[in-house]
C-alpha cells in the first residue's frame, strides 16, 4: 500500500459534485462509464490522477488526462502531487474521491483551488458513443454531420459570464448564449452541426462588453468537445485562458496583445534604440544600455520590421530583423555578438511561476566562446567531481524555464568538456514562486566569460 500524508478539507470542498450524480453499490457489472481529469490549479507542477492504486495519468496546469473506461463499480479517485520534501514513493495526497461510476456517464474531476486549499469538483454527463453512430451511418449511406459540444467554468479571475458559440462575426447581440455559467459551473452537450465556428465570451447579460472572442476554428463531426474557461496562470498575456478539452487546443483572444522586451548583452557596443520601420519618431525601446533588461511594452499582432540603431542616432542601423509578433504571447529580444557584428534573437517566454520550486532560465551571449558547459550545483558541490548541468551550449542559444528547489546554489562556466572554469562561482538564492534569468557575456577577459542574474517579474 502506498504511503500519504493528506491536507484535510471541509466536506464542501471534498463533495461539489454536478446535479445527477450518484453511487452505485452493486457487485454486477452491467456496463462501463469514462473517467478523465483537468488539472486547474495554476502553480503547483504537475500532479497525478488516480483510481485506487493506479495511475490513470499525470498532467500539469491545463492539461487533461486522456479518457479512461472503467466498470460501473465505486472506486476512489485522487490527485497526488511529489513536494518538495516528499519521499518519491510518498506524494502528497490533496483530495479523494470515492464515486460509483454509472454505465454510459462521462466524468471529468477537476483539481482547483491552490496548493494550501485544494478543491474537486466533478463535471457529468451522457457519454455519446460516436462509433456507433458512424457505424450506423454508414450502414445506412448516410454520414454524421454533427458534433457536441459542453461548456465549463473553472477560473477564479471570473464571475459569471455568457459564452456564445456562433458563425464567425457574428454579434453576441444577435445570438443567445449557449451558456451561462459562475465558477464551478458545467452546461451539458449541446448537439450542433459541424463546422466553423467563434467562441465569445461576455459578463452574464452584458452582450456589449467582451472579455474574450475567438480566431475562427473548426469543430469536426463526431466529435465531443468541452469548452472549459480556466485560469492563464501567466503562459499568455491574457487573464483567463479558453481550452477545448478533448483536443487539447488553445484558442486565443484575438483582442489580446502582443509583448515583446529587450536585453542587451553585447559587450563592447553602446547603448541602442529599437524602432519600428513604419515609425521612427519614437523608439520602442529607447537608450538601452548593455547589461539592461527593457521594460514590456504591447504590439499588435502581425510582422514587425524592426531597425536597430546607436542610441539617439538615426544615422546608422547596426541591425534590421523581422519579428512576427503573436497575440497573447510574450517574446523577448537578445542583443548580441562583438562590435561591429551585432546580432539580434527573439525567444518567446512566459511568466508563470510555481509555488513549490523557483525557476530558471539561461542564454549563451559570450561570442567569443562557440559553446560553453554550465553548471548549477549545491554551494557544497565540487565541479571537478561532476558532470555539467548543461553541456555544449551554444552561442546564441540556452535553456527556457527548469525547475528547481529553492535553495542556494553556485552557477559555474566552463569550456566545454573540460573543468576549465571561465566563469563563476556565482553564488544564487533562489526562492520558491519566483522566476530568475542568468546569462553569459563576453568578459574584457579574452579568456573568460561573465556571469549576469536577474529575477523576473511575476504574472
Amino acid at each position: 500500500m502506498r504511503g500519504s500524508k493528506r491536507f484535510t478539507l471541509p466536506l464542501s470542498l471534498l463533495f461539489v459534485l454536478s446535479a445527477g450524480c450518484s453511487s452505485s453499490n452493486d457487485d454486477d457489472v452491467t456496463g462501463e462509464g469514462s473517467i478523465r481529469a483537468l488539472h486547474a490549479i495554476p502553480n503547483i507542477g504537475t500532479v497525478s490522477f488516480l483510481i485506487e492504486e493506479t495511475i490513470l495519468g499525470s498532467m500539469g496546469f491545463q492539461e487533461a488526462t486522456a479518457i479512461s473506461e472503467y466498470d460501473d463499480l465505486e472506486y476512489e479517485f485522487s490527485f497526488e502531487i511529489l513536494l518538495p520534501d516528499d519521499d518519491i514513493d510518498e506524494p502528497t495526497v490533496l483530495v479523494t474521491r470515492t464515486l460509483g461510476v454509472r454505465s454510459d456517464q462521462e466524468y471529468t474531476f477537476i483539481l482547483s483551488g491552490s496548493l494550501e486549499s485544494p478543491q474537486l469538483f466533478l463535471w457529468e454527463q451522457f457519454g455519446r458513443d460516436w462509433l456507433d453512430e458512424i457505424e450506423d451511418a454508414e450502414d445506412n449511406d448516410t454520414e454524421v454531420t454533427v458534433m457536441e459540444v459542453a461548456f465549463g467554468h473553472i477560473s477564479n479571475v471570473l464571475g459569471e459570464v455568457d459564452i456564445y458559440l456562433e458563425a464567425p462575426g457574428t454579434s453576441p447581440l444577435a445570438a443567445t448564449p449557449k451558456a451561462t455559467l459562475s465558477y464551478s459551473e458545467f452546461n451539458s452537450a449541446v448537439e450542433l452541426s459541424a463546422d466553423d465556428y467563434q467562441l465569445v465570451v461576455t459578463p452574464a447579460g452584458d452582450p456589449n462588453t467582451l472579455l474574450f472572442a475567438s480566431d475562427p476554428f473548426a469543430i469536426s463531426a463526431a466529435t465531443s468537445t468541452l469548452v472549459t474557461l480556466i485560469d492563464d496562470g501567466g503562459f499568455t498575456t491574457a487573464d483567463f485562458s479558453v481550452r477545448l478539452i478533448g483536443s487539447g487546443t488553445e484558442l486565443t483572444d484575438i483582442n489580446t496583445s502582443a509583448v515583446i522586451s529587450a536585453t542587451h548583452l553585447a559587450r563592447g557596443t553602446d547603448a541602442l534604440d529599437v524602432y519600428d520601420s513604419s515609425d521612427f519618431s519614437t523608439p520602442l525601446f529607447d537608450n538601452l544600455e548593455f547589461e539592461a533588461l527593457s521594460g514590456e511594452i504591447e504590439v499588435e499582432e502581425g510582422t514587425l520590421d524592426l531597425a536597430v540603431t546607436p542610441a539617439d542616432n538615426l544615422g546608422v542601423f547596426l541591425s534590421q530583423l523581422s519579428l512576427t509578433a503573436f497575440n497573447g504571447t510574450y517574446t523577448r529580444l537578445y542583443f548580441i555578438g562583438l562590435p561591429g557584428d551585432l546580432q539580434v534573437i527573439s525567444r518567446r517566454y512566459d511568466r508563470s511561476t510555481l509555488a513549490t520550486h523557483a525557476r530558471l532560465q539561461m542564454f549563451q551571449a559570450a561570442s567569443r566562446f562557440q559553446t560553453v558547459d554550465l553548471y548549477v550545483v549545491d554551494t557544497d558541490v565540487d565541479i571537478q567531481l561532476i558532470g555539467p548541468s548543461y553541456s555544449n551550449i551554444l552561442f546564441g542559444s540556452g535553456f527556457s524555464y527548469n525547475i528547481f528547489e529553492a535553495d542556494a546554489y553556485n552557477i559555474y562556466v566552463t569550456e566545454p568538456d573540460t573543468k576549465n572554469v571561465i566563469a563563476g562561482p556565482l553564488r544564487v538564492d533562489l526562492e520558491e514562486g519566483r522566476n530568475y534569468s542568468v546569462y553569459v557575456l563576453d568578459s574584457q577577459n579574452l579568456s573568460a566569460t561573465e556571469l549576469i542574474f536577474f529575477e523576473e517579474s511575476a504574472p
